[in-house]
């Protein structure tokens, strides 16, 4: 192994803020959303599960080649929980995030991005983490 840590995956847990009820209680919305995010940043959908709450609410889980992508809603509270776990690189991980962001019209982003599975030439380390906005990555 190299002197260089290699990192096994990178999961960005993210909480959106101020989003549009009638879009987080959008079925189709939040399907089309997850598809279209895996299209565009490079992801490998493998199969989609997802629900509609009643009295509302949805959640969307994509198992990716990669690992997974998961939203889930809480309309009434203008929330929404993003989760991207990839074993691949994350250098489109931001991009993917923001797009789901804006289309969920969120006012406030806040980013976990954790490090997992750190391995260095001196053994396994722990995870790493960093909490950000959105913003602060562009």
């Amino acid at each position: 192994m190299s002197n260089e840590p290699t990192t096994l995956g990178h999961h960005w847990i993210v909480d959106l803020h101020g989003c549009p009820a009638g879009l987080l209680d959008d079925h189709d919305l939040i399907r089309d959303r997850l598809k279209e995010t895996t299209k565009r940043y490079g992801l490998s959908l493998l199969k989609i599960v997802s629900n509609q709450f009643e009295p509302q609410g949805v959640t969307a889980v994509g198992l990716l080649a990669e690992s997974h992508l998961s939203i889930h809603t809480w309309p009434e509270h203008g929330y929404a929980a993003v989760d991207i776990f990839t074993c691949g690189s994350d250098q489109n991980l931001h991009a993917a995030c923001q797009f789901i962001a804006d289309s969920l019209q969120a006012n406030e982003s806040t980013v976990l991005r954790l490090q997992r599975g750190v391995l260095t030439a001196d053994g396994p380390r722990r995870i790493t983490t960093r909490q950000i906005t959105l913003d602060e990555l562009s």
